[in-house]
């Protein structure tokens, strides 16, 4: 039910009342309560209810009913009423039981729906959304995060306590705790509307420190939740939640020194302090035009970004070429308390984000020198103005496993020979299935057609 949807639902405001929920079913009454007495979404269980052409009359009103399934119990419902037809329709949860809703709820639903392009968000709104059922609580944000740009602290709604929670179990083995009480709920997917790879990596990663398991998992999982965190739109973490996110990134940052960077950005997003100098961002801003001096005398144009041991470096040269190097910490063999090793195998990601297009991720091999990793890539500069950013954390080439083939073969397209080899190094250690010695086959396949 919480994916995306199959046709993108139209939010008119002569359509103010439609299903939340992706799915629905049809009421009749028996014996005083409602009784769901149709298939799901009437048969089309697997498009999304919000989208069925029946819900583009806007005659559909908002209301709440005592409903049942089968043999289960009758509860306050959202539904949805047609005056006209004299017919009603449920909505309905993950296991298709009716969605519950207070009298307040649903008068609170009914508000924000004939205000969805700006919908209220007074104290009196977050007293009662806090207090509906989560599957309420989660189908409006998660709508209202989908079709608007809703007030941030509609999101603070969410269970953040049980998320603080699970932090408080991380942060304390990361201090030393031996052993901590597992939570006794699951996170679930209750807090997708807020912000994705959020819950879900923190859960993994808690239930891993708590089961031992091996540095590879952990430093998987770390890596997730700092990825997601780097993109979560902070104002919708409550601040008490958000503080302990950002200390929790601290904490891995030293825990794994190529995590570090990372970690320091996630911290400044989601705990901003004052400013005593730059951004820890490794963000590298260009023309497609070089500056007049370059272009006189044929040189490149170069510009860095540090924070503390990382760089991210640009060359951009007249020939419309920008060549990107990046340089970061390398992690001792010695340090027992290290996630990774750099005789793994690393690549870092960084993104490039024109000014008029879609962005392109690109993966650098680094290769170990005395005291550090180096990388280096070079592209084709695009035709407007591009940024280059490189925060996201390094992982080792088996890592790369979730990403399509595809997606990598633009990075070995722009790799140098030397470069190729640390690719053609890692396959050979990975299964043939892998996306690295995939990419590395449709590399060799697009040069053949060319």
């Amino acid at each position: 039910m919480n994916g995306p949807t199959m046709n993108a639902p139209s939010t008119g405001d002569t359509v103010p009342h439609r299903p939340l929920s992706a799915w629905v079913a049809r009421l009749g009454v028996d014996e005083g309560a409602h009784r769901i007495t149709g298939p799901v979404n009437d048969g089309a269980e697997r498009t999304d209810a919000r989208t069925l052409p029946l819900f583009q009359d806007p005659a559909w009103r908002r209301t709440g009913l005592v409903a049942r399934r089968d043999g289960g119990p009758a509860v306050p419902a959202l539904a949805l009423s047609h005056p006209g037809r004299g017919i009603s329709y449920v909505e309905l949860d993950d296991h298709g039981r009716p969605l519950p809703a207070s009298a307040d709820g649903t008068d609170l639903v009914a508000r924000i729906e004939e205000h969805w392009e700006a919908p209220p968000a007074e104290p009196d709104v977050l007293r009662v959304l806090a207090g509906e059922s989560l599957d309420l609580r989660h189908a409006l944000l998660y709508r209202l995060a989908s079709e608007t740009t809703a007030p941030p602290v509609l999101f603070h709604a969410l269970p953040w306590s049980d998320l603080d929670t699970v932090t408080g179990n991380v942060l304390a083995v990361l201090d030393g705790a031996t052993s901590v009480e597992p939570p006794g709920f699951e996170l679930r997917h209750w807090f997708t509307p807020a912000a994705t790879r959020l819950a879900g990596p923190l859960a993994v990663l808690e239930r891993g420190m708590r089961e031992g398991r091996g540095p590879a998992a952990l430093r998987h999982e770390a890596v997730s939740l700092l990825t997601g965190l780097l993109s979560a739109p902070a104002e919708r973490i409550p601040g008490h939640t958000a503080q302990r996110l950002a200390l929790l990134a601290d904490r891995l940052g030293r825990r794994d020194p190529l995590l570090r960077h990372t970690a320091r950005v996630v911290a400044s997003r989601l705990h901003p302090g004052p400013r005593t100098g730059r951004p820890p961002s490794l963000s590298l801003r260009l023309e497609s035009v070089l500056p007049a001096a370059a272009r006189r005398t044929e040189r490149s144009y170069g510009t860095t970004a540090e924070d503390e041991l990382f760089e991210a470096a640009a060359e951009h040269t007249p020939g419309g070429r920008v060549r990107v190097t990046l340089t970061l910490p390398k992690p001792l063999r010695t340090a027992e308390e290290s996630w990774i090793d750099a005789s793994d195998g690393i690549v870092a990601p960084f993104v490039l984000r024109p000014a008029e297009a879609a962005p392109q991720r690109y993966w650098v091999a680094l290769r170990s020198r005395e005291s550090a990793l180096l990388g280096v890539i070079e592209l084709f500069a695009p035709q407007d103005r591009f940024e280059l950013v490189a925060d996201e954390p390094p992982v080792p080439f088996a890592a790369l496993r979730t990403v399509p083939a595809i997606e990598l073969v633009p990075s070995l397209h722009a790799s140098s020979n030397a470069t190729l080899r640390l690719w053609e190094t890692a396959a050979s250690a990975l299964p043939p299935e892998h996306p690295v010695p995939v990419a590395l086959r449709l590399r060799l396949e697009d040069i053949a057609r060319r």
